[in-house]
C-alpha cells in the first residue's frame, strides 16, 4: 500500500530532520550567537507549541481526522525547517523552533493513528517497525551531519523542508479511499478527550513516560555536545557518534520485535531497559576519552532505543478504548518531558558540568524505572 510506504519513508526524513539540531548545534550557536544555556532554554520553550497542538488535536481531529492532521503536519514542517534554515539570530531560530514542535506534535501523533487504521492487524509488529525505521534513517544522518559539517548548515535545513513538502504532496496524491471512512473520535466535551487522566494506573504510566521521554530527548543532544566541547571532537568523531547511538537504538529495537512476538512481557522489556539507560548515562558521566564515550553512547542507544516502541504496545494493550486520546496523551506527556528537563539541565549547567547532567539524567531513568515497578499491569 502506498500510503503505509510513505509512511515510512517520512519517518526516515524525520529522523534526518530531528538529528539537525543536536549534531549541527555548534554551527547553528555561532551562527544565530546562542550559547549552551540559551540551547537549553530554546529546547524548553519551544515545546509550548506542542501545548498548544495538544489541546487543539481534540478538536481538529473530530473535525478533519487522522489522514488530514499528517499531511497538515508536514506541509507546516517543510515551512518551519525552512525558516529555520534561513534564520541568523536567536529570535527567529527560536520562532521557526516553535512553529516545528507544533507541526511535529500533529503529524508525530497522527501517524500512528493512520498506520493503525491502514492495518489494524499488524498493530504489534508496526510500531515497532516504524520505531526501527527511525533508527536506522538516523543511522545514516550521522554521515549526513558530517558531509553538512565540511559544507554549510543550512543546506541541511533547506534540503529536508524541500523532502518535506514533496512527501505532503505524496500524501494529498495517494490519499486511501478508506481514510474517509475511518471513525472520528465523538467526545461530547472537551473534557472527555482526557479522560483516562482520572485512571490512577494510567496516571502512573504516563509519569513513567514523561520521565523517560524527556531523559531520551536529553541523551540525544548533550552526548553530542559532550563530545565536541569536553572532548574535542570534530565532524568524524560527532558524525561516528550519531552513527554509533542511532545504530544501537535501532539493534534495540530490532531485539524486542521478535520478542514481543513471542509474548514477553512488555514491562518487563522496559524495566530491563530503563536499568540499561542508566547505566550507559551513569558511565558517561565519568568519561574521559573518545572511544570510552562511544562505548558508552552504545550502551546508552541499546537502553532508550526500545523504550518508545515497548511502552507503545503495553499502552495500546491496556488501554484500547480510544487509542486518538492515548496517542494525544503520550506524546503530550513526551512534551512536558522535553519542555522542563532541558530548562533543569540548563540550570545545572550554569552552576555544574556535563557530566553532572548525565548523573542526574541516570538518576531521573532510576525514578521511572521505579515508578514502573509498582505499577500493577
Amino acid at each position: 500500500m502506498v500510503s503505509r510506504n510513505l509512511l515510512f519513508v517520512q519517518v526516515i526524513a524525520l529522523a534526518f530532520s530531528t538529528s539537525l539540531f543536536g549534531g549541527l548545534g555548534e554551527e547553528i550557536r555561532i551562527a544565530c550567537s546562542i550559547n549552551l544555556e540559551q540551547m537549553s532554554l530554546l529546547m524548553g520553550f519551544s515545546q509550548i507549541g506542542s501545548l498548544v497542538s495538544f489541546l487543539m488535536l481534540p478538536f481538529l481531529s473530530k473535525r478533519i481526522g487522522s489522514y488530514s492532521l499528517l499531511i497538515t503536519g508536514i506541509f507546516v514542517s517543510s515551512l518551519s525547517l525552512l525558516g529555520m534554515g534561513l534564520s541568523r539570530s536567536l529570535l527567529f531560530f527560536g520562532a521557526f523552533f516553535l512553529l516545528s514542535t507544533l507541526a511535529g506534535y500533529l503529524y508525530g501523533t497522527s501517524n500512528v493513528m493512520v498506520l493503525i487504521n491502514l492495518e489494524p492487524q499488524r498493530t504489534k509488529t508496526n510500531i515497532p517497525l516504524m520505531h526501527l525505521t527511525y533508527s536506522i534513517g538516523g543511522m545514516f544522518s550521522g554521515l549526513y551531519i558530517a558531509y553538512l559539517k565540511r559544507s554549510q548548515w543550512y543546506y541541511g535545513y533547506v534540503q529536508m523542508a524541500a523532502l518535506y513538502a514533496l512527501l505532503a504532496l505524496l500524501f494529498l496524491v495517494f490519499r486511501p479511499q478508506q481514510a474517509r471512512t475511518w471513525a472520528k473520535p465523538k467526545y461530547q466535551s472537551p473534557g472527555s478527550g482526557f479522560s483516562l487522566l482520572k485512571d490512577a494506573q494510567f496516571a502512573r504510566f504516563l509519569f513513567f513516560l514523561i520521565t523517560a521521554n524527556a531523559v531520551e530527548y536529553c541523551a540525544i543532544i548533550y552526548p553530542l555536545a559532550y563530545i565536541t566541547e569536553v572532548l574535542g571532537g570534530g565532524a568524524r568523531a560527532i558524525g561516528s557518534a550519531i552513527v554509533i547511538l542511532h545504530g544501537s537504538i535501532a539493534c534495540s529495537r530490532l531485539l524486542v520485535i521478535p520478542l514481543l512476538k513471542q509474548g514477553f512481557a512488555a514491562k518487563r522489556l522496559l524495566l530491563i531497559l530503563c536499568l540499561v539507560s542508566a547505566t550507559g548515562l551513569l558511565l558517561l558521566s565519568f568519561s574521559s576519552s573518545l572511544g570510552f564515550a562511544l562505548l558508552c553512547l552504545s550502551l546508552l542507544g541499546l537502553g532508550i532505543g526500545a523504550v518508545n516502541p515497548v511502552s507503545q504496545v503495553l499502552e495500546i494493550t491496556q488501554w484500547p478504548q480510544d487509542l486518538l486520546q492515548l496517542a494525544n496523551l503520550r506524546s503530550m506527556g513526551s512534551t512536558l518531558g522535553r519542555m522542563f528537563m532541558p530548562l533543569v539541565v540548563g540550570l545545572i549547567l550554569t552552576t555544574f558540568s556535563l557530566s553532572v547532567v548525565f548523573l542526574f539524567l541516570a538518576c531521573c531513568m532510576i525514578l521511572a524505572l521505579l515508578v514502573l515497578l509498582r505499577s500493577s499491569f
